[in-house]
């Protein structure tokens, strides 16, 4: 078996840092719910850093019959009439507003926009379509609740991460399907879109984070069936979805069904913006104060997120 190609060096002296961190509990695959829970809580803590000035949180819910979502509302310096909900990864299993704290005050900073941190019912306790109907009801949420949160209706966006990309897919193609108000854009980043491990992006194993192993037994706790709003690879069609932006990491496994999802939503005429990110792995974004080169590309997804929301040119955070 031939060796992986080394990472750039910023990329390396990251997971060196995580890896240190961590050390205690070992690789993704094999790992009990609660212990997947312990090393996201701890990959937030290898990133964690001080708030900036001027950016405000708060958490607010979405009240369901019976139960809530807590949303942590992270509102940037300026107006911020534009949001996006955003829907966290971890494998749906583990992952909260409180592990992805780093990613998402990034993206309020660097964007502009009002980001609505999405803590939705996790697998396995919560399979499929749990998840996924959380997605629905906070984006139906935000929406209906634009002007008490200070945001423009037509100016509201739906984003997720790795499993949160797939609920956001998701919860869009539920949106399209359902009529009436739809997310002003759809972003997903280095998502996962079906079940389908024999790619040869995963079969390739150049990603240090994310495994195939430790994808099937993420899979088989979501438990997707073959419809859509699971599997949005599958969907039959996806014209009528919103302006997407999806970013996808050269080294990462789920590389492959991302760019098979772009090329679909071009040939349905889907406003598309997709890029590979070269040289770079599964939560990218994590690295951005250790990689220039990771810096350089969140600061393109965010470039092209502010364009889709309308927002402003920032410098960079």
């Amino acid at each position: 078996m031939t060796e992986p190609d080394p990472l750039e060096p910023g990329l390396q002296a990251y997971l060196d840092h995580t890896r240190r961190v961590t050390a205690g509990l070992g690789p993704l695959g094999g790992l009990t719910p609660a212990q997947r829970r312990e090393r996201a809580e701890l990959y937030a803590l290898a990133t964690q850093e001080p708030h900036p000035p001027g950016l405000h949180t708060r958490t607010d819910y979405v009240v369901l019959p019976g139960r809530e979502i807590p949303v942590r509302l992270y509102r940037p310096p300026g107006p911020a009439r534009a949001g996006l909900v955003y829907l966290h990864g971890g494998s749906w299993i583990a992952g909260s507003p409180e592990t992805h704290d780093f990613v998402t005050a990034s993206l309020a900073m660097n964007t502009g926009a009002q980001i609505l941190s999405v803590h939705y019912r996790r697998a396995p306790e919560n399979p499929y379509p749990a998840p996924t109907q959380d997605a629905d009801a906070a984006l139906r949420w935000a929406l209906d609740s634009a002007a008490a949160l200070g945001l423009d209706p037509q100016r509201i966006g739906l984003a997720g991460d790795s499993a949160g990309g797939n609920l956001a897919a998701g919860a869009a193609l539920m949106a399209r399907d359902r009529g009436g108000a739809q997310p002003a854009c759809l972003v997903l980043i280095y998502p996962v879109l079906d079940r389908d491990l024999g790619t040869p992006s995963y079969r390739a194993a150049r990603d240090p984070i994310l495994t195939r192993a430790a994808m099937h037994e993420a899979i088989e706790a979501f438990a997707p069936p073959d419809e859509p709003y699971a599997l949005p690879l599958r969907a039959p069609e996806l014209a009528g979805l919103p302006p997407t932006i999806l970013s996808v990491a050269e080294r990462d496994p789920l590389r492959d069904e991302g760019l098979a999802f772009a090329a679909r939503l071009k040939a349905a005429g889907v406003p598309l913006w997709c890029r590979e990110a070269p040289g770079m792995i599964h939560s990218y974004p994590r690295a951005r104060r250790h990689s220039a080169v990771a810096e350089a590309e969140f600061q393109q997804l965010c470039a092209a997120i502010r364009h889709a929301l309308a927002l402003p040119d920032l410098p960079p955070w």
